[in-house]
């Protein structure tokens, strides 16, 4: 595999295993543009870690950050998921703003330099490896939102939450386990990608447009099926390093097109696409046995 395709499937499952943990919350009628507050975060804790404790082999220091961004999380999480609709998307992203801004201070002032370096780089094999697991754990969080006793939950957090409430619901001790176990998963990326890339700076991993398509991805893959996001992810990455080669403000304008296509014609995104196919061919395939 050439150099350039093995940055695309890096980055492929970078994204795959952010959508599908951003799924999670949309999943529960929230809508975060926080995707960055977390990478970010993991993606800085792992690099002070390697600086402060040289002698931790880096395999540990890319587990030591998960109490710290579940702490981070809970406390972003309990400020948060009491908002709705505008409000929590605009609290989501000040976040991700507020920690960027906190890194880049800090280093400002008391590095007096911007950016850190990770002297042993994580090799790509490995990097795809260790993404390829963090997936694994992602779609095992998908997969418990389909458990009947949390999808009942869930649904009724998104379609009338006061109701589950008067039902003896704690809907807020639900949203924010799912939103904290989510976070951990989008931070633990994060470590790995700076593992990986060696080099990291506030304006890289706190970057809005990580939030901007993580939230895309989702919205094209849909919250029905696993495979959605995993479709959206590959063809966002592939069009993104594609086009950026042309123009960035193309992609840009194919990302927004892409958006208000989905939103028109596929509202629920590649995954409805793919369960309205699969209940097509069951139907067939009855009415094949039936006619014998």
């Amino acid at each position: 595999m050439s150099p350039s395709y093995q940055r695309i499937t890096v980055l492929f499952l970078i994204y795959a295993g952010l959508s599908l943990s951003w799924i999670v919350i949309f999943k529960m009628g929230y809508v975060s543009l926080g995707s960055a507050a977390f990478y970010g975060a993991g993606a800085y804790i792992f690099v002070y870690l390697t600086k402060w404790y040289p002698s931790l082999p880096y395999s540990l220091d890319v587990l030591l950050p998960i109490p710290i961004i579940a702490f981070i999380a809970i406390v972003v999480g309990y400020a948060t998921m009491r908002l709705a609709g505008i409000f929590f998307i605009f609290a989501t992203f000040a976040s991700a703003e507020a920690l960027r801004q906190i890194f880049l201070y800090s280093e400002i002032n008391y590095t007096g330099f911007v950016g850190k370096v990770i002297t042993k780089p994580l090799p790509t094999i490995e990097t795809l490896g260790l993404l390829c697991i963090l997936l694994m754990f992602a779609g095992l969080l998908f997969y418990t939102t389909t458990i009947p006793k949390f999808r009942i939950v869930i649904d009724y957090i998104r379609e009338d939450e006061e109701l589950a409430k008067v039902a003896g619901v704690n809907t807020l001790k639900y949203k924010i386990a799912f939103f904290t176990i989510a976070s951990v998963i989008q931070g633990l990326v994060g470590s790995i990608a700076a593992w990986y890339l060696a080099y990291i700076d506030p304006d890289l991993v706190f970057n809005p447009m990580i939030s901007i398509q993580v939230l895309v991805i989702g919205l094209l893959g849909g919250s029905g099926n696993i495979l959605g996001s995993i479709i959206a992810s590959g063809l966002l990455v592939y069009l993104s390093e594609q086009l950026i080669r042309i123009a960035s403000q193309l992609y840009l304008i194919v990302l927004g097109i892409s958006v208000i296509l989905v939103a028109k014609f596929m509202k629920g995104g590649f995954s409805g696409f793919i369960d309205k196919v699969w209940e097509v061919w069951e139907l067939r395939n009855r009415k094949t046995e039936g006619g014998r």
